[in-house]
């Protein structure tokens, strides 16, 4: 079994990288709209937020996450989107402290997380590195939505070495979920880091 903490390390930088981006923004910033439709940048970061707490629930408490499972099934279209907005509502500084304190409980979840354990998600249940994976992809990808929003450019960084693995390891996975069969022959991924590295 491979060892949690790097990409646990490089979910903290990920978060903390997209921290920087909306510390400073005044409170009306908040309400820009992001390329999401119908998300401003208050949404992401509610979204963020609001998933963190579920991942934090599935680690720490599986029976009471299978509550929210039920939530999920009983509104599939709007789950996902009523808590973003739910959290979306909040003034931004309660919004940004209520993120950084639900990022930094899942952390200390993840990290004291025994070895080999599994957790339930909304899929499949998930390593105590897939659960950090799955976060880090998604800051990344909601960090993007509100770069480009605020006309940032970010770099890329090595941490996305977690992601290009998860899309890897989970392709024929993709195919299963949408009825079709994945392809038989092998396939490769080769990727250059931003050092130059592999």
């Amino acid at each position: 079994m491979s060892d949690p903490t790097p990409v646990i390390d490089d979910l903290r930088e990920e978060s903390e990288e997209l921290d920087r981006l909306v510390a400073g923004l005044e409170p009306e910033r908040w309400a820009l709209p992001t390329p999401a439709a119908g998300w401003t940048v208050a949404h992401q970061i509610g979204h963020l937020a609001w998933t963190d707490h579920r991942a934090r629930t599935a680690v720490t408490d599986p029976d009471g996450f299978r509550t929210l499972v039920e939530q999920a099934l009983a509104a599939p279209h709007t789950y996902v989107d009523d808590g973003a907005e739910e959290y979306a509502r909040a003034e931004p500084a309660a919004l940004l402290a209520r993120w950084r304190e639900g990022r930094a409980a899942l952390e200390k979840a993840l990290r004291e997380a025994p070895d080999g354990a599994r957790f339930p998600w909304f899929g499949p249940p998930m390593s105590t590195a897939s659960v950090a994976t799955a976060r880090l992809m998604e800051t990344w990808a909601h960090a993007r939505d509100v770069a480009d929003t605020l006309g940032v450019t970010r770099a890329p960084t090595g941490r996305l070495r977690h992601i290009a693995r998860l899309g890897v390891r989970t392709r024929d996975f993709a195919y299963g979920v949408h009825g079709l069969t994945p392809p038989a022959d092998p396939f490769r991924v080769e990727l250059t880091a931003p050092d130059g590295g592999d």
